[in-house]
């Protein structure tokens, strides 16, 4: 009977730790397939540090309005949050966050 229960939890430990393996691979293709459907004619500028803050700016080159936000690798609580952005053609925003650490970088954009 415990043979029995040490077989079911590690049957369920492989499982886990398989799906946890799937979903791990799916992310990164999932992030950039995000990426991808921001078009090209948003453009981003990136300033890495202001007075401890990291600052993006985004314009909308585009002949349409786009939903766009910017990711980060990782962003202090404590500061601004990440926003979702509608843009008009022509038009530029600002997205200023904390940076968590020093090896902060900024992802790129997604759809939103």
């Amino acid at each position: 009977m415990v043979l029995a229960r040490i077989k079911r939890k590690a049957a369920v430990a492989a499982a886990v730790a398989v799906s946890g393996m799937t979903l791990a691979a799916m992310s990164p293709a999932t992030a950039s397939a995000a990426t991808d459907a921001v078009p090209s004619c948003v453009e981003t500028a990136v300033v890495p540090e202001v007075f401890g803050q990291m600052v993006v700016y985004i314009t909308d080159n585009c002949e349409s309005t786009q939903r766009v936000k910017p990711t980060f690798q990782w962003v202090s609580p404590s500061g601004p949050q990440v926003q979702c952005f509608d843009l008009q053609p022509g038009q530029e925003v600002t997205q200023w966050v904390t940076p968590g650490a020093p090896f902060n970088k900024f992802l790129g954009l997604v759809s939103c």
